[in-house]
């Protein structure tokens, strides 16, 4: 899967080293493409000077700059990838032994409407708190940044086949409405932006308002979410392979139900990924 994103950045012109755009030997007028960039490099510095940049996750001033700018360099080190052993079926934590069998105690005999699922990590500290966080609208750009934390999983981590469409787990539009944003969504368009792959707007409708299966017992969450969700009618998904989107798994419920509701529309198979995975108690 590539890696790099499907935005373009541009340097000053003129060179310098990004300085902004050299005069002109002779005392010539700098080409109107030169001033250009030389008036968009100091506006942009007048306004990190004014308002500088800060991270999405914990709100502190960015400086130095990070390889990823939404963060600052402690947050950027908390969710760094780490060496992960994590089942390839159902992305549950588990030994090495588990990881060459390819399935592990959590999913094994189990029937997995979905072929493979991928997460950042665990569904503890750092990574927690942060997802917890994104929840909100005001931390939106702390999605992005999970979703390109899971893109990069994707990457080191591949699936057996290349996905042709990401769908995000959706939320009942009454939610959407009291939340302002549905995290989910958001991070589901970072990682096909990352992975240059296109993004499915709203192919998934969740059809009724569901309790919060974080308040639910294991057997609670599947009779929550069974049968509610459906494909769009508008979504092209016949023939494509899907990669299923959300922020956390546990049971696997929520995942199952989307995924069926692909299948029925369709859709040759359905890849799983999360940002983080959890194990219900």
């Amino acid at each position: 899967m590539a890696t790099s994103g499907n935005e373009t950045v541009l340097g000053s012109a003129g060179g310098g080293g990004g300085h902004g755009p050299r005069c002109q030997a002779g005392g010539g007028h700098s080409p109107p493409y030169e001033a250009a960039g030389w008036l968009r490099w100091s506006a942009e510095a007048v306004v990190d000077l004014i308002y500088p940049p800060r991270c999405v996750c914990c709100g502190s001033e960015i400086e130095p700059p990070t390889p990823t700018p939404l963060l600052c360099q402690i947050c950027n080190e908390q969710l760094t990838l780490g060496e992960q052993s994590a089942c390839v079926r159902c992305a549950s934590s588990c030994s090495v032994v588990d990881i060459a069998r390819g399935d592990c105690y959590h999913c094994r005999g189990r029937k997995l409407l979905f072929q493979a699922a991928r997460a950042v990590g665990p569904y503890d500290t750092h990574l927690r708190q942060a997802i917890l966080k994104a929840k909100h609208a005001e931390y939106e750009p702390l999605s992005v940044a999970l979703g390109q934390r899971l893109a990069e999983r994707l990457t080191d981590s591949p699936l057996a086949e290349q996905p042709e469409l990401v769908v995000a787990v959706p939320m009942h539009w009454f939610k959407r409405i009291r939340q302002r944003t549905n995290s989910a969504e958001t991070v589901a368009r970072a990682v096909a932006r990352e992975l240059r792959i296109s993004y499915a707007k709203n192919a998934l409708v969740c059809r009724r308002y569901l309790q919060r299966q974080a308040t639910l017992k294991t057997e609670e969450r599947r009779r929550n979410v069974r049968g509610a969700f459906r494909a769009s009618r508008f979504a092209k998904l016949a023939g494509k392979r899907i990669l299923l989107v959300d922020d956390v798994m546990t049971t696997g419920a929520t995942a199952q139900e989307c995924c069926r509701a692909l299948l029925a529309a369709g859709a040759a198979s359905v890849f799983v990924a999360t940002v983080a995975r959890s194990v219900a108690e």
